[in-house]
């Protein structure tokens, strides 16, 4: 009898609800991945948002999580109150999901469906690594909750936030790549001088942090920040070894495939490659649920013969503070 998949052992293979007894006791429910799974392993792995932005635990469709503009130090024996601006932003949990099937022949045999299970996991984990990446930080639409479910770093960054003082564009820079063979003296249009002048966008502000730093940046900028050094030949750009991170001028980085610009959300972004620099705890992760799976036989009542899994993960996303990150855009012909 074809049982339901519970999810998965941290060496891929499929957990199944019951080993003999009573075979109608199945678990009708989503059941979340192992979180020392490959499956999960493998997200974290090829998520920048996943692996480094600040988490918040959701337990509703919606969160507010407060935003704190700091507060007022004095010196002297007479305390006077903060009039920091203090508010909040909102988290919204949006799904991210996936599914297959495929005719119960092709699973007759118990070691073929775990493969076949195992391989299609981890099929989603990398599709949904880079999708909901794009979703995080190169949407440039207007987020409605479905193609576009969140408001991105790259249009937070391209949006004017009165509130926040942040006017559009602000941290917001272009690089032409014609630009290429420029020296570093290139009159401002090198990239050694672009990708510096986008950390001092907020190296320059009270939202910078050395020990937080970090760049998020498409794989495509790999080789041409590999051919860019400083005015004294030195490489600005340097790959890590022995388990250690590449990094930018000292700054770790975290390769993304979905760090490119699109209209709408997308696992194979076609626009312009991103490089993005700031402090990542006011990158904010909201974990409603998931990554977690569900998976079925068909029924008597069905038909076609085909076993359906599904995978979905629940999560929101906030750039909480433009102020706190810089973004320099690849520009191709």
């Amino acid at each position: 009898m074809r049982t339901k998949l519970l999810g998965y052992r941290s060496n891929g293979q499929p957990i199944y609800p019951f080993s003999g007894g009573d075979a109608t006791t199945i678990i009708d429910n989503w059941i979340p991945i192992e979180y020392d799974s490959d499956v999960v392993q493998r997200v974290q792995m090829d998520s920048a948002v996943e692996r480094y932005a600040d988490p918040v635990p959701m337990a509703t469709a919606t969160k507010q999580i407060p935003r704190s503009a700091g507060l007022t130090v004095t010196a002297g024996l007479t305390y006077t109150d903060d009039t920091s601006t203090n508010d909040y932003v909102t988290l919204t949990a949006r799904r991210f999901i996936s599914r297959f099937q495929v005719d119960e022949d092709d699973l007759a045999d118990a070691n073929t469906r775990m493969a076949v299970i195992a391989t299609k996991a981890m099929d989603w984990a990398i599709s949904y690594a880079d999708t909901f990446d794009n979703a995080c930080l190169g949407v440039t639409g207007v987020e409605n909750g479905t193609t576009i479910p969140f408001t991105s770093a790259y249009k937070t960054l391209r949006t004017t936030n009165s509130g926040l003082s942040y006017t559009a564009d602000d941290n917001y820079l272009t690089w032409d790549d014609d630009n290429i063979s420029l020296p570093a003296s290139g009159g401002g249009l090198s990239l050694y001088e672009k990708a510096s002048a986008t950390f001092a966008k907020v190296e320059k502000g009270k939202y910078w942090s050395l020990a937080d730093s970090l760049v998020i940046a498409a794989p495509g900028w790999r080789e041409a920040l590999r051919n860019t050094v400083d005015g004294q030949g030195r490489p600005i750009f340097v790959q890590g070894t022995a388990g250690t991170p590449d990094s930018l001028f000292n700054v770790p980085i975290a390769w993304s495939r979905g760090c490119k610009s699109s209209p709408t959300l997308s696992g194979s972004p076609g626009g312009n490659d991103l490089l993005y620099f700031g402090n990542r705890r006011y990158l904010r992760m909201g974990k409603r649920s998931g990554p977690e799976t569900r998976a079925d036989t068909p029924r008597a009542q069905d038909d076609s013969d085909n076993y359906a899994v599904k995978f979905r993960s629940r999560r929101g996303f906030v750039l909480s503070h433009p102020a706190a990150f810089s973004v320099l855009e690849r520009i191709t012909d």
